[in-house]
């Protein structure tokens, strides 16, 4: 992944609403903004693909069987 400061700001968000999206449960209105945020651009996509995929390798955040 390149690092400008685009590509930074958008891995910062990622990481963010992943922190979020692990740490509490999302409103309805929250999760749609999640949801748009990852609409608006493939960038923001892939991005947030590799930020959960780098979590789930480290441990950070439990598999999709654990979070229920």
């Amino acid at each position: 992944m390149d690092n400008d400061s685009g590509d930074d700001a958008v891995w910062q968000t990622a990481l963010d609403w992943l922190m979020r999206e692990h740490e509490e449960t999302l409103s309805d209105a929250d999760r749609e903004a999640l949801h748009a945020w990852l609409a608006a651009s493939s960038q923001h996509r892939r991005v947030f693909h590799e930020a959960e995929q780098l979590w789930l390798l480290t441990g950070l955040i439990p598999s999709g069987d654990e979070r229920s």
